[in-house]
């Protein structure tokens, strides 16, 4: 009979204690997993709407020698996009300029000054300063160094 008691408290003492944790994980608060953040998406209907600006080529001209002094640094500039773009700047070699517009697939010129040469490369970025949205951002811009030709020569007296 000792034994049955025995095996009957602790019976109790188990389901007691089997409520015990059910009451206490019914008012523990649990937490709630946050959905990670993800960068926007633009809609694809509204994506193929988008302009697309890109640098497609460039050119160093000089105003003296063929390679020394001031002179201009211009860079095509293309809408592979299907939408139009609004007013846009365009930094060159730290100068900037700004262009009215571009229409779909259409393509111009962005020209900067700079007072002595000669350049050594082109560090250009359509849309500098983010006023059109476009389909693709990452590849606005373009950099390409090169050695320039030796000083033009001083002529002899």
């Amino acid at each position: 009979m000792n034994r049955m008691k025995k095996l009957g408290i602790i019976g109790a003492v188990i389901l007691f204690a089997g409520l015990v944790l059910v009451a206490c994980s019914e008012t523990t608060p649990t937490a709630t997993a946050v959905p990670p953040t993800e960068p926007p998406t633009i809609p694809p209907t509204l994506a193929t709407q988008l302009p697309d600006l890109e640098i497609g080529s460039y050119s160093v001209t000089y105003d003296d020698c063929p390679w020394g002094g001031p002179g201009t640094v211009s860079v095509s500039v293309d809408n592979f996009g299907v939408g139009d773009a609004g007013p846009f700047e365009v930094t060159i070699n730290n100068g900037t300029t700004n262009l009215d517009g571009l229409t779909s697939l259409g393509e111009t010129t962005a020209s900067v000054p700079f007072a002595a040469g000669p350049v050594g490369g082109i560090n250009a970025e359509v849309d500098s300063a983010q006023q059109v949205v476009e389909v693709d951002e990452t590849n606005n811009t373009y950099t390409i160094m090169f050695t320039p030709p030796p000083p033009c020569a001083t002529p002899t007296p």
